[in-house]
């Protein structure tokens, strides 16, 4: 479901459940108000059953709220905040995009930024706001790319603003520093305007009050990611191939646990298990610290090789 659609629809269960609050108030006296009110009981009623058998649009949309002191009612949004705003959601949006097709650099130009594009349609209000959506040329029956990037990029921010540490360091160590970066000037863009935020993308909302701003901030500041590689001699303890998962016993230390590079089939996986379990290794991996404060919170691994320790002392043949 589009961001519009949900909003058409919930305006529509708003007023449903109105009238009928109305009903139940009214007296055996007030015939024509009560003829008057199941009329538009029966409308909502019709216009809701229709919204529910729409087909699943599967283009991006977001519609996003502004309130605060940038906002004067419904009439209008500072042109400064609001620009700002949009510009650098969309910028994560870009960057979010990259990173789950071309890659997204450490540095320079984001790939394929043109893909991300998304236009402003309409206004819409409840507070003031602006819907953005992905324009195509023709429809597609599955999602979009698009789609899933923003849908992924406003669990993102929602992540950054809500109390769960445990669930945000989980998450932020799956994005990188760039998006992380862009995170922090979105919420450092509200925190100064004194701003907040309802976001609706597809079907699911969010709610960015001063608290989760001010958190957000606090996060997207506060944390920054480390990556690098490692080689480390030790034992491959398993691997599953459903999953992609391995353990792998580290020479004189803990067992480390983390995820197999994708590029590795689970026939590939299924083979290290005959042959590589248990026996002297050497496993080479990208590695990701997340650090809140300077000081390491997490470290995520993420297996790229893992080959038969060489005896230099074996005769070679």
């Amino acid at each position: 479901m589009s961001s519009i659609r949900k909003l058409e629809r919930d305006h529509a269960k708003a007023d449903r459940a109105a009238v009928v609050g109305l009903l139940d108030r009214i007296t055996e006296a007030d015939a024509l108000t009560r003829l008057s009110l199941e009329s538009r009981l029966a409308e909502l009623n019709t216009q809701i059953a229709a919204q529910d058998l729409q087909p699943e649009i599967t283009h991006a949309s977001a519609a996003l709220f502004f309130g605060g002191r940038p906002v004067i009612g419904s009439q209008g949004v500072e042109a400064e905040f609001g620009t700002g705003a949009v510009a650098t959601f969309q910028d994560l949006v870009s960057k979010v995009l990259a990173k789950n097709t071309s890659g997204l650099g450490v540095k320079g130009p984001v790939a394929n930024k043109s893909a991300a594009t998304m236009h402003i349609t309409n206004i819409v209000r409840g507070s003031f706001g602006f819907l953005l959506e992905e324009v195509q040329d023709q429809a597609q029956l599955v999602d979009t790319n698009l789609k899933k990037a923003v849908g992924e990029a406003s669990e993102l921010l929602d992540i950054f603003g809500e109390a769960d540490e445990e669930r945000f360091q989980t998450t932020v160590a799956e994005v990188d520093q760039r998006i992380l970066a862009t995170a922090r000037d979105f919420f450092e863009l509200m925190r100064q305007h004194g701003a907040t935020l309802r976001m609706v993308a597809g079907e699911s909302e969010f709610q960015f009050g001063a608290e989760a701003v001010a958190r957000g901030v606090e996060r997207a500041s506060g944390t920054s990611i480390e990556e690098d590689e490692k080689s480390l001699e030790g034992q491959l303890a398993g691997v599953l191939p459903s999953s992609h998962q391995f353990e792998f016993r580290v020479t004189g230390g803990e067992t480390l646990k983390g995820k197999v590079d994708s590029a590795w089939t689970a026939i590939d996986l299924e083979r290290w298990n005959r042959e590589l379990v248990g026996v002297d290794a050497t496993m080479d991996a990208a590695v990701k610290r997340v650090l809140r404060h300077g000081q390491i919170a997490r470290e995520n691994y993420v297996l790229k090789r893992v080959a038969r320790k060489i005896d230099p002392t074996a005769p070679h043949s």
